[in-house]
């Protein structure tokens, strides 16, 4: 018990004499995973997995506030800074002046854009568009075939119903085909052959599925104009008003496939100039904005089609000594429930 005693009283003495390591972490505002909630108290996902970190390995944190991610990686770069934590994202240009801990969280580059909701020249280039009209006129090619096909059956047994010229004959084909074909069925005209009825039974059927088909690209025109963007994919960005984050993998990603844009100093920037017809298209990690717009008034959607992978990790600087126990506390932080737990919290389920 004595010896005990003695071990406890030296344990607090060296805590006493050794105070804890502090690191200066750069922090950067990027909900959810960083947020400045009151004057020197953060919050979100990467601050809070921050704090279990440096809890278990006993460190002390100085945070040094930071308006970019290229600030970050500079005061990395120049050893001002330990360590640096928000949303940033593992790249290989970083990577050249830092290092990054393992990755903690994933997600994708999107493509923000306004959409427009009820327009009508949206439904009018969905019904002009070469496949629309090419499916009509086939369409009516079939009509005019059957009508004929039914008229040379019937013209010399049913003169009083496909008879006349030449013109009122295919005529009376044609209409005989079309009211078929959309099941009205007048009854002022039908076949007394029974090769003419055999054809009206075959055409019965067939248009059903004619029906169905026509009746199904017509739906899709009108889904698809009622909500029409501008841009649509990757491929739309080379002849639109692009945006990004100045220092973002978005601005990065733009550049290197030669888009000409304009960078802006934060997403709620770019989001405003999606509102204000002042840009196209925002390039953006798809969490972020996902977050920025949950509560936000429809206008603004963010296309399905997803560009680069994107991680998310701790930077660090070149010969920060304690990278391996950090790796080993992240990674054991990030398999327990708890974690689990906060992304639902600040993301919802996912």
């Amino acid at each position: 018990m004595r010896m005990r005693g003695y071990l406890a009283l030296l344990l607090l003495f060296w805590a006493v004499l050794v105070p804890a390591e502090t690191l200066r972490v750069g922090v950067k505002s990027v909900p959810p995973f960083a947020m400045l909630e009151e004057e020197d108290t953060w919050t979100g996902i990467s601050v809070e997995l921050w704090q279990r970190i440096a809890a278990s390995l006993g460190w002390e944190t100085e945070w040094v506030v930071m308006d970019s991610s290229r600030a970050q990686i500079e005061a990395l770069d120049a050893g001002s800074i330990d360590v640096a934590l928000g949303a940033l994202s593992m790249t290989p240009e970083r990577e050249a002046v830092m290092n990054f801990s393992a990755p903690f969280y994933s997600t994708h580059l999107a493509i923000a854009t306004p959409a427009q909701y009820g327009n009508w020249r949206g439904l009018l280039k969905e019904l002009l568009s070469p496949t629309f009209l090419s499916t009509v006129a086939a369409l009516l090619l079939l009509l005019m075939a059957v009508g004929v096909l039914l008229w040379l059956i019937e013209r010399r047994r049913n003169p009083q119903e496909f008879g006349g010229s030449f013109a009122q004959g295919i005529g009376s084909g044609f209409w005989w085909s079309l009211v078929t074909m959309t099941t009205v069925g007048y009854g002022d005209k039908a076949p007394v052959t029974l090769t003419g009825r055999a054809l009206a039974t075959i055409w019965m059927f067939a248009s059903i599925i004619m029906i169905s088909v026509l009746t199904a690209s017509i739906a899709a025109s009108l889904t698809v104009s009622q909500l029409n963007t501008l841009v649509r994919g990757v491929h739309d960005l080379h002849r639109v008003r692009s945006v990004a984050v100045s220092g973002s993998t978005g601005e990065q990603f733009l550049r290197k496939s030669g888009i000409r844009m304009q960078s802006v100093a934060t997403a709620e920037e770019g989001l405003a100039m999606l509102r204000d017809d002042k840009a196209d298209a925002l390039v953006y990690d798809e969490a972020l904005l996902r977050y920025r717009l949950k509560d936000a008034a429809p206008g603004i959607e963010i296309l399905r089609q997803s560009i680069e992978m994107q991680y998310y990790a701790f930077g660090m600087k070149s010969n920060f000594a304690h990278q391996e126990k950090l790796n080993q506390t992240l990674l054991a932080v990030t398999n327990g429930s708890h974690w689990q737990e906060m992304l639902n919290r600040y993301l919802g389920q996912r």
